[in-house]
């Protein structure tokens, strides 16, 4: 048998000075964090298999900079202009660009882009890393995400803070966006919804069918790309690709509670490559199969000094085998 201790998971640090990294690795998965680029969880791998998606214009396949920073794009525009590097982040929501009250990214210089700091904790059997950003005088907000990981369990917990360090009162949701790897016919399930909870954001290129099953609905990958979100079901959505392995990320609805984009509290940006930039997207180009899995707390208000906290579980599995 084997004990608590010695099945803890390693942390280690790497990468270049232009992008550190910090990694947990418990032999069967591999977390691998980018403290300076936002705080990003910028690769998740289970038993060998990546599940994020990262940039290959930006990163090679050992997740260094294929070109110093400094020639990145610099994000002094629309979507266009954005040094997307991929993995997971925390933003806060509304998305908008028509005034303070919504969150204009990216790109952004703090949130997504910036210097966060990080700390690990290791305690008996499992690992803490934490990251902070800095203070953002544009949304009030400071933002906290930390990590738990437990022995060798392949799922783990994401705590996300959202702190007012204005002087103002702010109103924001915890926003979780994840960006994984997709194959045409992956599918990505909204857990426990139907489809009259279902909602169509944005439709930009090819087409998006929602197909209902048992306790989900569910989207298949590289049909178009698109943007959809669900008002009610679990707080769930998931990654199911055809090789078996599944990711998926819940966050605890709060009933009676309002949430951004007209109450939805999971939603997926569908994406497959494009011949030309969006237009209605300020320029951005999509060139690559990804998806990005979305969880959303409620809409809270806080005063200056105030806080609140939800938590983001994370789950994996492999079954080994195609649907």
């Amino acid at each position: 048998m084997t004990d608590a201790a010695s099945s803890k998971p390693t942390v280690r640090t790497s990468g270049s000075p232009d992008l550190p990294l910090l990694t947990v690795d418990s032999g069967s998965y591999r977390a691998v964090f980018a403290p300076t680029r936002g705080g990003r969880l910028l690769a998740l791998s289970l038993a060998g298999e990546e599940l994020l998606w990262q940039n290959p214009a930006l990163l090679d396949d050992d997740l260094h900079p294929r070109t110093p920073l400094t020639e990145w794009p610099q994000g002094e525009g629309g979507m266009g202009t954005w040094a997307n590097v991929g993995g997971s982040k925390t933003w806060p929501a509304p998305q908008g660009w028509n005034g303070p009250d919504e969150w204009a990214g990216p790109p952004d210089p703090v949130l997504d882009s910036g210097v966060w700091t990080s700390a690990v904790t290791q305690n008996t059997g499992s690992v803490t890393v934490s990251l902070l950003s800095a203070a953002d005088a544009r949304s009030g907000l400071r933002m906290t995400r930390v990590f738990t990981f437990a022995g060798d369990q392949p799922d783990f917990a994401e705590a996300i803070t959202l702190e007012n360090i204005s002087g103002r009162t702010i109103r924001w949701s915890p926003w979780e966006v994840c960006q994984v790897r997709t194959t045409p016919g992956d599918l990505i399930t909204f857990e426990g919804a139907a489809l009259p909870e279902m909602r169509e954001l944005g439709l930009y290129e090819g087409r998006a069918s929602a197909r209902p099953g048992p306790q989900q609905v569910s989207f298949e990958t590289g049909s178009g790309i698109s943007k959809h979100g669900c008002v009610g079901g679990s707080g769930a959505i998931a990654l199911r690709r055809r090789s078996g392995t599944t990711l998926m990320l819940s966050m605890r609805p709060v009933d009676g509670a309002e949430y951004p984009d007209g109450g939805c509290r999971t939603e997926v940006w569908l994406q497959r490559p494009t011949a030309a930039p969006i237009g209605e997207l300020a320029g951005l180009h999509p060139d690559a199969h990804l998806a990005e899995l979305e969880v959303l707390g409620p809409l809270v208000t806080l005063g200056p000094g105030e806080s609140n906290t939800v938590v983001v579980t994370w789950s994996t599995a492999s079954e080994g085998g195609r649907r």
